[in-house]
């Protein structure tokens, strides 16, 4: 897996290309990578590129419909949890293109405002005192590209609850995920799923129409998320009330390349990762059935990449 560096202006770089096929294991959630300089995963929380106008626009649209906006749990713990959510999405803000963000603009935004400005989605999850990590809930959720599901119905979710969709072949059993919930609460990581579609589309949510499907599509795309755990630190004031346990951020950036940015090993590999995956993760991912339509294109895209002296360097 690699991503393409830049060193351009944050707001004109090009995307990132993640290929994290061939480190998950048969197409399941990969390895945690430390969210650090040279790391696979990148060293930023928060990415600004060439496509932020895109992305931006599509957020907005997307949360100006009815049931799709920022939900946010009620009491004292959720506003204390998104209260540092806010302070810390300023600062990575501002760090991620600090000509364009200035901190006392940015001071005077809520933390849906804040969101607007980022390419990722977020989802604060906050573990009550005394409880295991697998018990941490969802207190706030700004997820506008969802990946088939639907955030209004996980507000207030645990950890668990969030992935009961997620099938269970390939080692994500209930009790692997209370270990994966652990890491939530440890140190800063990134790690990625990603899956095949046959449109472009950012909004995967399950009540969203889609453009096209795999039997009319002539083309195909890699969907990636490249999800980022960021604990927060306690409190300032450990006696401040309103402080009901430990926060972490969980951001979600999806990124979807057309196959033409993939190399001809990159595409072999990723038909042969369908044909070894299980039933199961196949029909999670919208894969099954369509196996053979998958092929095809990828075997006229790798053809395109041949035709163009194919081998080359990923195209930033």
């Amino acid at each position: 897996m690699s991503a393409v560096p830049d060193d351009r202006a944050a707001a004109q770089r090009a995307p990132a290309l993640y290929f994290p096929v061939g480190s998950l294991p048969r197409g399941l959630a990969g390895p945690y990578h430390p969210l650090a300089p040279g790391s696979p995963g990148g060293e930023r929380v928060l990415e600004i590129d060439a496509e932020r106008e895109h992305y931006l626009a599509a957020k907005r649209a997307i949360v100006a419909r009815a049931g799709r906006g920022p939900g946010r749990a009620d009491g004292a713990a959720a506003d204390a949890a998104v209260a540092r959510a806010e302070a810390f999405v300023r600062v990575k803000l501002h760090e991620a293109d600090p000509k364009r963000f200035d901190p006392v603009q940015l001071a005077g935004l809520g933390l849906d405002a804040l969101m607007l400005e980022a390419q990722e989605d977020l989802a604060v999850m906050q573990l009550p005192n005394a409880l295991a990590p697998a018990r941490a809930r969802a207190l706030y959720l700004h997820v506008c590209c969802p990946s088939g599901w639907d955030p209004a119905r996980m507000l207030g979710k645990s950890f668990v609850s969030l992935h009961a969709h997620v099938p269970y072949a390939e080692g994500f059993e209930r009790a692997v995920r209370a270990e994966h919930a652990v890491r939530l609460f440890t140190e800063p990581a990134v790690r990625f799923v990603w899956s095949l579609t046959p449109e472009a589309e950012l909004d995967h949510h399950p009540d969203s129409a889609r453009s096209t499907d795999w039997t009319r599509t002539h083309e195909a795309f890699l969907r990636v998320e490249r999800q980022v755990i960021q604990p927060l630190p306690a409190a300032a004031d450990p006696r401040d009330a309103t402080d009901a346990g430990a926060v972490t951020l969980f951001f979600i950036r999806t990124y979807v390349y057309p196959l033409e940015r993939l190399r001809s090993a990159q595409l072999r590999e990723l038909a042969s990762a369908i044909a070894c995956m299980p039933e199961s993760v196949r029909r999670y991912k919208g894969l099954l059935g369509h196996e053979q339509r998958i092929v095809e294109l990828l075997g006229a895209a790798e053809a395109r990449d041949h035709a163009r002296g194919g081998g080359s360097e990923h195209r930033a």
